[in-house]
């Protein structure tokens, strides 16, 4: 059984290592992705003793260099950090980092453009678009078998064999250290490997995450829709004083927390408040919703709402993303994801070493 599960290894491993090197790679570089975006779009700033500006000045400042920008969200990160501005143009998004305090612009991000993003492109889709990502998504599902028979062929048949198995020789000769680097590195990330391939593969098949639904339950759920009672968008400026109110109001409230305010385009739009943890955790996301004519808070039973109040599948889909991000248990895990996709792309070039000298 397993000269032929070491052939299915082998005939996957031999066309596919290269795909299984990108994306793991860029997957291990893209975990630090917020102390690259940090330094690159000048993120970090100097604390003042003063309020923050209004959202009016961060508005004036990036219409100055993009008139015509659809302003969509504001998002405040403490007193440390940059103002962020999501902005829409035709084709493509900006983030615009602002000095809290003066609203001077700082940095403008085309988030189609750069190194940063295209990292996020070659990991997601190979910068191939759409033929990329599905690309990606079946090289996914067929990483899962390489790392199952990986398994397999580690696990020793003799009790003797097993000691031998954990560890690495570091004074052994260069083709035996290769087969240690592949097969004990390979076990020990493999574990860490197959969370982060099963989280990738739930994005990129229809059939999981809609399979999940039904057994969860979530078809059958049914969710109120959090909507603004009214028949005209109010005045640009009134709106700007609300989502000003609201930032405020959420920053006194969350001192230790990132605050999104959204703004409303759509006549029936509410005001969207997100309270998001410093490390970014998906599954505890609190979601508010107000009038964007009155600025009540608007109460109901809505699909995103509080994380404690969330359904099973909404918690399992926001855990995919904690998962696959290393943001479940804050830098500690971004650290062993880092490690086990830095080892994972490790594997195909030392799995090439051995079977080349073998190959006779």
């Amino acid at each position: 059984m397993k000269y032929w599960i070491g052939r299915v290894h082998l005939w996957l491993g031999l066309p596919l290592g290269i795909l299984f090197f990108v994306i793991s790679l860029s997957g291990a570089l893209f975990c630090w992705e917020p102390e690259f975006a940090a330094i690159l779009y000048k993120e970090n700033v100097v604390p003042q003793e003063k309020p923050f500006a209004p959202v009016s000045a961060f508005k004036k400042s990036v219409e100055q260099v993009l008139p015509d920008a659809d302003f969509r969200t504001v998002y405040y990160r403490g007193p440390a950090k940059a103002v962020q501005l999501l902005l829409y143009v035709p084709g493509t998004y900006y983030h615009a980092n602002l000095n809290p305090y003066s609203g001077e612009l700082i940095h403008l991000q085309d988030m189609k453009k750069g190194w940063l993003n295209n990292l996020k492109f070659l990991h997601r889709n190979l910068m191939l678009g759409d033929i990329g990502r599905e690309i990606v998504h079946w090289g996914t599902l067929l990483y899962l078998v390489m790392v199952v028979t990986g398994i397999i062929l580690w696990w020793p048949a003799k009790k003797a064999q097993r000691r031998q198995r954990f560890v690495i020789k570091w004074g052994a000769s260069r083709r035996r250290l290769n087969y240690d680097l592949h097969n004990v590195l390979g076990f020990y990330s493999s574990w860490i490997l197959i969370f982060l391939i099963v989280t990738g593969i739930f994005w990129g098949f229809q059939l999981v995450s809609s399979s999940l639904k039904n057994l969860s339950g979530e078809e059958q759920k049914q969710y109120d829709l959090p909507l603004s009672v009214g028949d005209a968008a109010p005045p640009e400026l009134v709106q700007i004083r609300l989502l000003d109110r609201l930032g405020e109001q959420f920053r006194k409230e969350f001192p230790d927390k990132n605050i999104r305010v959204s703004n409303p385009h759509k006549s029936d739009d509410p005001i969207q408040v997100s309270v998001v943890s410093k490390d970014r955790i998906v599954t505890q996301v609190d979601q508010y919703y107000f009038d964007r004519y009155t600025g009540k808070r608007l109460r109901g039973n809505f699909q995103h709402g509080m994380h404690q109040e969330a359904s099973l599948f909404t918690t399992i889909d926001g855990l995919m993303y904690d998962i696959h991000l290393g943001n479940l248990f804050g830098f500690a895990s971004r650290v062993l994801v880092f490690i086990a996709s830095l080892i994972g792309a490790s594997l195909p070039i030392t799995g090439f070493i051995f079977w080349w000298h073998n190959r006779k």
